[in-house]
């Protein structure tokens, strides 16, 4: 064998058992938080939601919101869906949402996002109280 073989095998030994090596957060790692809920008009309400990077607690702010749903789930009527507008993000990494709600309550407001560089899609909930 070769010494540039060996050197070759020898370094990629070392490479492969670094810590150095780059490795991808969980989704898991992440986590929705409720800013603020307000009434928006009749049976509408304005939901502010960040996204945490929880190792660090920095917001993530270009994520791509690709479902947003809300549901009656926490007053146990997880069958009464309501209507959400697409989202709005502001400089800050805050996710805007305006719902639609049939009914005053406490509501749960499910969202999925993709973020950059994770293979794994970030769900989350965030309840909110609607007024009607």
């Amino acid at each position: 064998m070769s010494v540039y073989r060996i050197v070759a095998a020898l370094t990629l030994a070392a490479a492969l058992s670094s810590p150095s090596v780059s490795s991808f957060a969980a989704a898991s790692d992440y986590k929705f938080e409720l800013v603020s809920a307000a009434p928006a008009g009749a049976g509408k309400n304005n939901v502010a939601v960040r996204l945490v990077h929880m190792p660090d607690g920095k917001p993530v702010a270009d994520a791509v919101i690709i479902e947003s749903k809300t549901d009656m789930g926490p007053s146990g009527m997880a069958e009464m869906p309501g209507k959400v507008m697409a989202p709005r993000t502001d400089k800050d990494g805050i996710y805007q949402f305006q719902t639609e709600n049939g009914m005053a309550g406490t509501w749960a407001l499910r969202i999925a996002a993709k973020i950059q560089g994770e293979t794994e899609t970030v769900k989350g909930a965030v309840d909110y109280k609607a007024a009607k």
